[in-house]
């Protein structure tokens, strides 16, 4: 080899041994940084006649595990929806209680049961009816309120979907923005693994909130679908648009998310979510809220037409303590539970004497009605048809104890499904962590043969150096 040959060796050598050093600092500066991956900083050795010669600087690329990446986004989307479902059934439940608690519907239908069994005691005392009147008006305040709560979380999920719906814009608006740049840089042939950590970060938020799925182009770009195979990003972005409903109520039907990709009409993809923050709120929204509301409205319902007729021996006393659903929504139990209440016409006597029907009272202290109201608590009954609950033979009590059992048996389902698919989670994070992320004791292991490697190369300059000036002072 010529000095010349050694002196240009040398240098490159120098120069790609500088480069892998800058690449490896700044993988283990950004180590922990969001996203980041670890990068090569790759090399080649150009063969001049038969003999290796120069050594060149190629690219900076990344090694990432496509597979593993997609089995963690797809999983990621799978713990968005738990997370969500888990959160608001937590609190749901917290509103309900449990059967035994004493602000829970199942007690207050038990306490009005016992308010009945000291008016049969005492009949003829106004004490002990206006004890009746007062547990009633309890048990249709407790339907009330939990009949509003429920619409208030469809409302708060509602909004939500409004709030993820403008995060998924923004990132199918980053990807894009990135797709351009990274398309540009591979046309020249530039490095893009920086831009696409980036970008990744971006679809990873992407996954949180909705499934998707991916595939990259032969130009680098990425394309973006829907679980279902709605494009969302192919050359260009579409956007979503969600408005969330002013008022939620009760058989409200609220609005749909809508995809426009600017050469169609806006369509609904609200069916296309299966994964991610918007379908667990959506469900909340559209089917978990409504059904409970559904079981509130039926429990409100059966408790009223229990008390309009009661049968006491041979004949039939109309007591009427709760307006019905004919009242309030002719025709239909929907929204029962928002608007039961006591009767205004109710009055002591007439917890006594009912206020109508066959049925005549012996006197003030008659409690043959009282009586037969204790014996309907205690009969078990076929109620209407309502998914979830018992309805072919429960008593009033026993109803109202599988509503609020149903409630926090599911929420225990999700929270116990949740712990699963997070713990799954962490195990993929972990091994695509492992297998691209930034091992320093790697790092720091590869910046110590770096060193040796350039000291290498320096030493070779240094040699050719001094002969070279020894060559020069030979001449002269």
């Amino acid at each position: 080899m010529s000095l010349l040959n050694a002196i240009y060796s040398a240098s490159s050598g120098i120069a790609a041994a500088q480069a892998k050093i800058d690449v490896a600092s700044r993988n283990i500066a950004s180590a922990s940084v969001e996203g980041y991956t670890r990068k090569t900083q790759e090399t080649s050795t150009r063969v001049v006649d038969g003999r290796g010669g120069l050594v060149l600087v190629e690219q900076v690329t990344r090694n990432v595990n496509a597979q593993l990446q997609r089995d963690v986004r797809e999983q990621t989307s799978v713990v968005e929806k738990l997370t969500i479902l888990d959160d608001f059934l937590a609190r749901f439940e917290l509103e309900f209680g449990r059967p035994e608690d004493n602000s829970s519907i199942s007690s207050k239908i038990t306490d009005l049961k016992t308010k009945f069994q000291a008016l049969a005691t005492n009949p003829d005392q106004s004490t002990a009816q206006n004890d009746v009147i007062s547990a009633a008006q309890e048990v249709a305040l407790t339907l009330n309120n939990l009949s509003a709560r429920l619409q208030a979380l469809r409302a708060e999920a509602d909004l939500r979907v409004e709030d993820s719906v403008d995060i998924i814009n923004q990132a199918l608006q980053n990807v894009q923005s990135l797709n351009a740049e990274i398309g540009s840089r591979k046309a020249a042939g530039e490095s893009t693994a920086d831009l696409e950590d980036q970008r990744d970060v971006w679809i990873s938020k992407l996954s949180e909130q909705m499934d998707i799925k991916t595939f990259e182009r032969p130009d680098g770009k990425i394309a973006i679908l829907t679980g279902d195979s709605q494009f969302l990003l192919d050359q260009e972005a579409v956007t979503l648009t969600f408005v969330a409903s002013t008022t939620v109520s009760a058989g409200s039907v609220l609005n749909d998310v809508m995809l426009d990709n600017g050469f169609m009409a806006p369509f609904s993809i609200t069916n296309s979510f299966s994964g991610g923050t918007v379908s667990g709120l959506l469900q909340l929204r559209d089917t978990t809220l409504p059904l409970a509301q559904s079981q509130l409205d039926s429990l409100a319902f059966e408790l009223a037409e229990q008390f309009d007729a009661i049968t006491v021996g041979a004949t039939t006393a109309d007591l009427d303590l709760f307006t019905d659903a004919a009242d309030a929504i002719p025709g239909a139990a929907a929204g029962f539970a928002a608007v039961i209440q006591v009767r205004s016409t109710v009055t002591g006597a007439e917890l006594r004497d009912g206020t109508g029907g066959t049925f005549a009272s012996s006197g003030v202290s008659d409690s043959s009605l009282p009586l037969a109201i204790i014996d309907m608590f205690d009969t078990k009954q076929v109620f209407t048809a309502v998914t979830g609950l018992n309805t072919a033979s429960s008593t009033l009590e026993e109803f109202a104890a599988q509503f609020i059992s149903y409630q926090a048996n599911q929420a225990a389902d999700y929270e116990s499904q949740l712990q699963f698919q997070d713990q799954v989670r962490n195990l993929l994070s972990e091994r695509l962590t492992d297998d691209s992320g930034v091992n320093l004791d790697e790092e720091l292991a590869s910046l110590i043969q770096l060193e040796a490697a350039f000291a290498a190369s320096a030493r070779v300059l240094s040699s050719v150096q001094q002969a070279l000036d020894e060559l020069l002072g030979a001449i002269r």
